[in-house]
């Protein structure tokens, strides 16, 4: 009910109504987008939005790019759906395979000042679908 009055054009502040036909439509759609959850985020089973910190993106672009976003390398590409089996094996196991190095991929990516909390949010971030 609140965002129908929201888009009809009439807001209830307290005691009084607000004509906000004024307004463009699209600002009273944009603020109910907003504050009635429009931008909520669904967990899918494979690669889910997370939020993720510059120094994940960081990292991610000094160690990652050279293989992940090259699709000569070998490597999964990042944020496509190369990564939906890979995450179906368990993220320990991504992370273990980040560590240990698998196929041509080095130990570490050759990354020597990941933690591997940090491996564990850039395979996050790369498994995001964009």
């Amino acid at each position: 009910m609140v965002s129908f009055l929201l888009i009809s054009g009439q807001i209830n502040e307290g005691t009084r109504m607000i004509n906000t036909h004024g307004r463009p439509a699209t600002s009273r759609l944009f603020l109910a987008f907003f504050l009635f959850g429009g931008l909520s985020f669904t967990a899918s089973s494979h690669a889910s939005s997370v939020a993720v910190d510059d120094y994940t993106v960081e990292l991610y672009d000094i160690y990652c790019t050279a293989c992940h976003a090259v699709k000569a390398s070998g490597a999964p590409q990042a944020f496509t759906s190369e990564w939906h089996d890979r995450l179906d094996k368990g993220m320990e196991t991504l992370v273990n395979h980040a560590i240990n190095g698998i196929g041509n991929m080095p130990p570490m990516g050759t990354c020597v000042e990941c933690s591997a909390d940090d491996l564990h949010d850039i395979i996050q971030y790369m498994a995001q679908e964009q």
